[in-house]
């Protein structure tokens, strides 16, 4: 039997499932990648302004700073997009060779089997969870969710409900930044520290009971 269970810490929530790790044979742990035991480490992380808000008030602001000089990142007007590894070529061989279309796979992006977030180590994420992007700490794959049953309701309304604070509150940073003429591609540094100075609502969590749950090995 396997555990999800729900924590939060400065604003920031997690699903921890003790299952994570186990899913070589998911559909979605599928890895054509540099790490076979990726998971579902296929997301390029996209840090909004809520996502940097959290991190700075966390006492992280250098990390933010980090992110700002990596070679890897691509700098926005209000959003920091991180880089992982796509293996093109051998994405472009695998669909003439061996995309399948009439089965399971069929529904999936074939194209994350090739993707790698530039965080993923052989021994899972390189970063504690408060300085990833919200999509990150409340990402389950749908085998989990699956097992998990009805019990699984309470932690999906969580989920969106911090998905609509997170889109409420990076657009009201947006606003912010605006009216101050500043964003992350003309002075990074400065918006930086508009965005440290606002003062934002935390979100109300929930306590959520722990699921327990048996994951089908079958797949």
């Amino acid at each position: 039997m396997d555990k999800l269970e729900y924590e939060f810490c400065s604003n920031v929530p997690v699903y921890k499932c003790s299952f994570c790790g186990k899913c070589s044979s998911f559909i979605e742990s599928t890895s054509y990648t540099s790490i076979k035991t990726r998971g579902c480490c296929w997301y390029f992380p996209k840090y909004s302004l809520i996502d940097m808000k959290n991190i700075i008030d966390s006492g992280n602001k250098n990390f933010i700073y980090s992110l700002l000089n990596m070679d890897n990142a691509e700098i926005y007007q209000y959003c920091i997009n991180v880089n992982g590894e796509f293996n093109k070529k051998e994405y472009e061989e695998y669909l003439k060779e061996t995309f399948q279309e009439d089965s399971e796979v069929s529904d999936f992006d074939q194209k994350l089997f090739f993707r790698l977030c530039p965080f993923a180590t052989t021994k899972g994420c390189s970063i504690a969870f408060d300085l990833r992007p919200h999509p990150c700490n409340l990402y389950l794959c749908r085998e989990v969710i699956n097992s998990c049953g009805k019990d699984y309701k309470e932690f999906s309304k969580e989920r969106k409900d911090y998905y609509s604070y997170c889109n409420y509150y990076s657009d009201t940073l947006k606003y912010i930044l605006m009216d101050n003429t500043v964003d992350l591609t003309k002075d990074p540094f400065k918006a930086i520290d508009i965005l440290e100075k606002t003062e934002i609502p935390t979100f109300e969590f929930k306590n959520l009971k722990p699921i327990i749950f048996n994951a089908d090995l079958s797949y």
